[in-house]
Order: structure tokens, then sequence, then C-alpha cells
């Protein structure tokens, strides 16, 4: 029996091939997966579609769901669908991807308005609306999967920190309930997420 053998997992990503790694980790590690994109781009859509049947293929109970998750009632509406076709929710690992890379006088306001809903603002209000289907269902965690950004990336520093400083305020928020907030970095994150939700 895998480490989240009988465990319901989320994942809300991109579709990427980082993100398909986590995918199939969950689901050789025993995890049903319900998986959810960021923004309803045509390529999640086709995406998770394509990481769903993987899972299906390892043998695991899968759906995917297209919808923006930076809108509450989409988020919360895709946390209770997990909850009714896989019976609860034991965890969420939010996975938003890397921020395009762009220096810091070349960054426009309508290019951090796009990289600020899918990089901060779809990954606070997915944990919001599955820390309140997870603790309805006794307790899990909330796990944040950050990207490194190299030297002179503004964006991509400013969403990893952003990240960090939202998972850390919601485990000081959540302290004395059955809700534990998570960050991993993406380096080796299939392996990690495993371990840290087993």
């Amino acid at each position: 029996m895998g480490a989240l053998s009988a465990k319901v997992v989320a994942l809300v990503c991109r579709g990427s091939e980082e993100d398909r790694a986590i995918a199939v980790a969950l689901a050789e590690a025993g995890a049903d997966l319900a998986l959810g994109t960021v923004s309803v781009a045509q390529v999640e859509e086709f995406s998770t579609a394509s990481i769903a049947n993987e899972v299906w293929a390892i043998g695991r109970e899968q759906f995917n769901s297209v919808l923006d998750a930076s809108d509450p009632a989409a988020a919360a509406a895709f946390a209770a669908e997990v909850c009714d076709r896989l019976g609860r929710c034991d965890a969420v690992v939010i996975a938003p991807g890397p921020a395009p890379r762009i220096q810091v006088d070349e960054l426009s306001r309508d290019e951090w308005d796009s990289i600020v809903a899918g990089g901060l603002t779809a990954p606070l209000v997915a944990a919001i609306a599955f820390s309140q289907v997870i603790e309805r269902g006794g307790g899990g965690a909330i796990a944040v999967v950050i990207d490194g950004a190299p030297h002179g990336d503004v964006a991509g520093a400013m969403m990893a920190e952003g990240l960090r400083a939202m998972a850390a305020n919601m485990g000081i928020a959540w302290g004395g309930r059955k809700l534990r907030a998570i960050v991993l970095s993406r380096d080796g994150a299939p392996e990690h997420v495993v371990s840290a939700l087993g």
C-alpha cells in the first residue's frame, strides 16, 4: 500500500510537465486525484485532461475541471466538486507555475495584473476554498509549490516571496486547527509532495 493510499488530493495547476510529475507521484503513492486549472486557458484544459488520463492509467480515481482559480465562486465550486465526486478531500497541492521572466524596468501594469492573478490571487483563493472543505472533513494539508527565481527576475522573486508569506501566515492563522500549510520548492517536488502529505 502506498503512502497516500485511500487519500484524495486536489492539484490546482497549469498542466506543465512538472505538474504531471507531481500528479503521477501522488497517484503512484495511492492517492485519488482531482485536477483543476489555474485559469481557463485552453492549453491548461488540454494539459490537465492529459494528466488525468495518465492518472487513470495508473488505476486511480481522477477527474479534471477547468476553472479560473482566482474566482472565489469557481474555487469553492471546484472544492465542493472534489468532495462530491471523490467522497472527501484530504489535501490540496497548489502549483501556479513560474511567472514570466521580465526585468523590472520592462514590466508593464497589464503584465503585472496577469501575473498576480495567476501567481498570487489564484493560490490564495484556492487555499481558502480548500481549507474549508478539508477542515470539515477532519483536517489535512494545503501545500504550495514555489518556483525559484533567477537574479534580476522581479516578477518571479515577488511571486515566490508572496507565496512563502501567504503559507507562513496561513500556518499562523490555523494554529490549533487540523490544517497544515506547507511550502515546497519545485525542485524535487514530486517526492517532497508525497512525503509531506504522507
